[in-house]
């Protein structure tokens, strides 16, 4: 598979995109997987990454899941093993081998968990202890703090914790998200529950049920079992989600964007 990064977008905030209504992934079908951060975005169809924004070149090759972070983005191959890039043109150092299920990127740091439970993560740490010990399937990178979900559904976090976003409360969790300065999780009985900085409302989600949930800079996006989309914080009812269903979310800055059940990509 060929990965493309859009030329004409290569430098320009995928927010202007956005807010003129010209964001490169209108025409893509048959999408798989979605991630925005900051000023960038990525997109996969058919196994080809399609990026915007200052992230960079993404790499000729096949891959199953992305991640975008503010400097770099990651990427998962059929065979479980990680390929991370970043806008110098330079490639990031990724752990070898295969076996990884699940990848998360943050400004340049990133993680990943293997299907044996273990976590790696690799980058610029913000934390002087690293990540914790035990078994794991699932985390979540942010700006300056990481959380991650245990074999037992309980989270453990590290990094920055001023604003309490590394201080996740008790509960059994089946996804996570970590935002700038704030954590949300969808728990066992699809409850939503974040916690951290919440100047902007955005660690107060609403009630009912989600199926997972997306944290951005100072907003939230969740998909509920009936494939809407809820927003919550600052600027969250803006233009509001379009009237479509979705399969996944991704909260960025100041925009969010979706895959829908036709699998294309919508963006508000």
């Amino acid at each position: 598979m060929i990965a493309v990064a859009i030329g004409a977008f290569a430098s320009v905030a995928i927010a202007s995109c956005l807010r003129n209504q010209s964001h490169p992934w209108k025409d893509l079908e048959g999408v798989t997987s979605l991630s925005v951060s900051h000023e960038s975005g990525c997109v996969l169809a058919g196994g080809a990454a399609v990026c915007v924004g200052p992230v960079g070149e993404p790499p000729d090759a096949e891959l199953v899941s992305i991640s975008v972070g503010r400097h770099h983005a990651c990427g998962l191959t059929p065979e479980g093993s990680v390929i991370c890039w970043g806008s110098d043109g330079n490639p990031r150092t990724a752990p070898r081998g295969n076996g990884f299920v699940s990848i998360s990127a943050g400004i340049d740091y990133a993680c990943g968990v293997t299907g044996e439970g273990a976590l790696h993560c690799w980058g610029t740490s913000f934390s002087r202890t690293g990540p914790p010990d035990g078994a794991f399937h699932a985390v979540s990178v942010g700006e300056a703090h990481a959380c991650a979900i245990r074999s037992d559904g309980s989270v453990a976090c590290w990094g920055a914790d001023d604003l309490g976003q590394s201080t996740p409360p008790r509960g059994t969790f089946v996804s996570i998200s970590a935002g700038t300065q704030f954590t949300c999780g969808v728990q066992t009985d699809q409850s939503a529950v974040c916690w951290g900085a919440d100047g902007a409302g955005q660690a107060t989600p609403p009630g009912g049920a989600f199926t997972s949930i997306s944290a951005g800079r100072t907003h939230a996006c969740g998909v509920r079992p009936d494939h809407s989309v809820t927003c919550w914080g600052q600027d969250a009812p803006g233009e509001g989600p379009p009237p479509e269903q979705f399969l996944s979310v991704s909260a960025g800055s100041v925009q969010t964007c979706g895959v829908t059940t036709s699998r294309t990509v919508a963006c508000w």
